[in-house]
């Protein structure tokens, strides 16, 4: 199942079921790869780089990804940041389209308002790569690198309901709108409450992914509400503005929060902390769509679906996440012959 829609199950060449590994790992030395691309014709190359925005800490780590593996492979990359502006994002489309690229690698918030953009490529016959939420039916891609978002979220409505012992009043605070990974990340957690009766959502806003906003959120339901037992955010940045409030107003052991991305070293430490309960991770797919992208450029076969796996990140395995002495992410290697590649 890709996070597109819960209940479609993917009917393309194949879905490969992924590590949950971030970026790629086992790679030579520059002097090594730069010969080998030469040979395998990557070399000077230039793909494109679309991102509605840019300003969330988990798409600043998938741009990241992004740029050092296609600097890896030899890749030059025309990097286009929307700011969160559709009409942009479809001029930015265009603008790589008339250029000419070899490829598109993307990800969108908008995919029913940037239609005129994918056409442009679909039109000059660039082969787009996209991460995270799936393309409108109809608009042609190679390649979509996705996980299984809707069945995540349901894990995590089981998490709350096994601690909670399926009794308690919840938060609930959403993404954008617009998104199709959040609009999963919401339904798949809202349907496991609902079929527990002492399970009860007592409060839900959108707060857009920032943290500001899930702050002045979490400080109005904490006003409102005598009785709140735990936080369900659509990522960790609206994770930590909540527990921001929280902890201000004194509260913070009346209630858990989690989160969704496992990306950032803050969140790492609030976990191994004991303040936040968890995060589920949420790949960049930033490498491995590059890798995928070199494969297509050289004619290789590529799966059109592959969907990964989102664990959750709690206290018990945090070590397997983060190095604490060194305060850096540890990120597990990726099996590209599991991804089909």
């Amino acid at each position: 199942m890709t996070d597109s829609k819960k209940n479609v199950h993917p009917n393309r060449r194949g879905v490969l079921k992924a590590g949950a590994g971030l970026g790629l790992a086992g790679l030579a030395t520059p002097f090594i790869l730069r010969s080998a691309f030469a040979a395998d014709g990557l070399a000077g190359k230039t793909i494109g780089f679309s991102q509605s925005y840019g300003t969330d800490e988990w798409l600043q780590v998938q741009r990241s990804d992004v740029l050092a593996s296609a600097k890896q492979k030899g890749l030059d990359v025309l990097d286009m940041d929307a700011r969160d502006k559709p009409s942009q994002e479809i001029r930015n489309l265009e603008d790589l389209a008339t250029r000419g690229v070899a490829a598109v690698i993307m990800i969108t918030y908008y995919p029913d308002a940037i239609g005129p953009g994918i056409q442009a490529l679909n039109d000059a016959n660039i082969p787009i790569i996209v991460m995270s939420s799936s393309l409108n039916k109809g608009q042609k891609f190679a390649c979509h690198l996705a996980a299984d978002t809707y069945g995540t979220a349901q894990k995590a409505g089981a998490y709350y309901i096994d601690r909670l012992g399926a009794k308690g009043n919840c938060v609930h605070i959403k993404g954008k709108p617009g998104s199709v990974v959040s609009q999963a990340r919401g339904n798949g957690w809202v349907e496991a409450l609902k079929k527990q009766p002492g399970m009860k959502i007592a409060a839900e806003g959108i707060g857009n992914y920032s943290r500001s906003e899930a702050l002045k959120l979490m400080e109005d339901f904490l006003r409102a509400n005598r009785s709140i037992d735990a936080v369900y955010c659509h990522n960790d940045n609206m994770a930590k503005g909540a527990l921001q409030a929280i902890e201000e107003a004194g509260r913070e052991k009346e209630m858990f929060v989690t989160g969704f991305d496992g990306i950032a070293i803050e969140t790492f430490k609030m976990i191994k902390e004991g303040r936040l309960a968890g995060t589920f991770v949420y790949p960049t797919f930033g490498g491995e769509a590059v890798e995928v992208t070199a494969r297509i450029l050289q004619g290789q076969e590529v799966p059109e679906e592959i969907v990964f796996p989102s664990p959750m990140i709690n206290r018990q395995n945090i070590d397997e996440f983060y190095d604490a002495e060194n305060e850096k992410r540890l990120v597990p290697k990726v099996d590209l012959e599991a991804l089909g590649l």
